[in-house]
């Protein structure tokens, strides 16, 4: 609370922290920044805390009927960003979900929300962030380092803080930008897509169809699972959350971080943070062409393009036979 404030009366980002302790009184910040998060937090707590919850646990009021879940802030884990898998979002991640919504799930687009109320919620959410990521640090520290009667030292916290931000900062200069200019998005690009889409791993996922695992998010699913002997049942993987994290649905055409060649080709370049949604920078570093050709694909399967991959007849991916192109005839 010292370093953070209370939901009523948070303290800003760039608050000044004592260096070594908090023996002396936390300096005061500015007015202009206690305003602001001020006013971040008033628009957080009525327009976002029913789902988010007011420390950003994802435990709001709605979160119970929903699926998938609200997003937990408290770990710093934000999914869709423009920067590598494993980094913070830089500030316009946060601008862009929040102005567009996130297709496919119950996070609304806020297109009428002031720019000030914007930028102040966008403050608050980070600090909520920033608290939650100092917590769990010191946490880790402590069950490593200190007794359960120790007192833990203030240098502990404030050794956190100065990581957490240090992150938060990196990200700034980490956009991931393509290698390659994008080819023509044409069919035949597409259909060099869907060949990769086949043999370098999505369809493990996907599906030959392109329909996912989203069958995981169903109550039902989960229950007759959960009826089966333990030897039984599906493998059903898990997030940094503990929600069932299936590969997405591409044929239903609503990608949740977004439907712009950009954002596809980051969800393929970075992976998807917090997910099992791996990175493929590296598996086609050597081939920068075919990430926009896998982006072609997938951007022609939510135009609903019709495309002819006869040429691929009899082509199966690793893992199953070869099934119809996901999203066409």
């Amino acid at each position: 609370m010292r370093l953070f404030g209370s939901p009523l009366f948070p303290r800003p980002l760039d608050a000044p922290v004592p260096v070594a302790s908090f023996e002396e009184e936390l300096p005061a910040a500015n007015v202009e920044s206690r305003e602001r998060i001020e006013l971040g937090a008033a628009v957080y707590r009525v327009r976002c805390a029913g789902c988010h919850g007011v420390t950003g646990d994802g435990q709001g009021e709605a979160a119970a009927y929903m699926q998938p879940k609200p997003r937990d802030y408290r770990q710093g884990v934000f999914k869709f960003t423009s920067t590598p898998y494993g980094m913070k979002p830089v500030r316009a991640d946060l601008v862009r979900t929040i102005r567009r919504g996130a297709k496919g799930t119950a996070m609304p687009a806020f297109r009428w929300m002031s720019e000030e109320e914007l930028q102040a919620v966008i403050d608050y959410v980070i600090l909520l962030s920033q608290r939650g990521e100092v917590e769990l640090y010191v946490a880790t520290i402590a069950e490593i380092e200190y007794d359960p009667s120790d007192d833990i030292s203030d240098g502990v916290f404030l050794e956190g803080l100065t990581t957490v931000r240090d992150r938060w900062n990196a990200a700034e200069s980490s956009v991931v930008y393509p290698l390659t200019p994008p080819p023509a998005y044409d069919d035949a690009s597409i259909v060099e897509g869907r060949r990769a889409f086949l043999t370098r791993g999505c369809s493990k996922c996907h599906g030959d169809d392109g329909k996912g695992q989203t069958k995981w998010l169903s109550h039902e699913y989960i229950a007759q699972q959960e009826s089966l002997p333990p030897a039984q049942r599906d493998q059903i993987n898990l997030d940094v959350w503990n929600h069932p994290a299936p590969a997405a649905d591409l044929t239903a055409r609503m990608l949740h971080g977004g439907r712009r060649p950009i954002d596809i080709y980051r969800r393929i370049f970075t992976g998807i943070n917090g997910t099992p949604m791996p990175s493929f920078s590296e598996a086609l570093s050597a081939e920068p062409e075919t990430i926009w050709q896998l982006v072609d694909y997938v951007q022609s399967i939510v135009e609903g393009r019709k495309v002819d991959f006869s040429s691929l007849a009899g082509l199966q991916s690793p893992d199953g036979a070869a099934g119809p192109p996901a999203g066409q005839p």
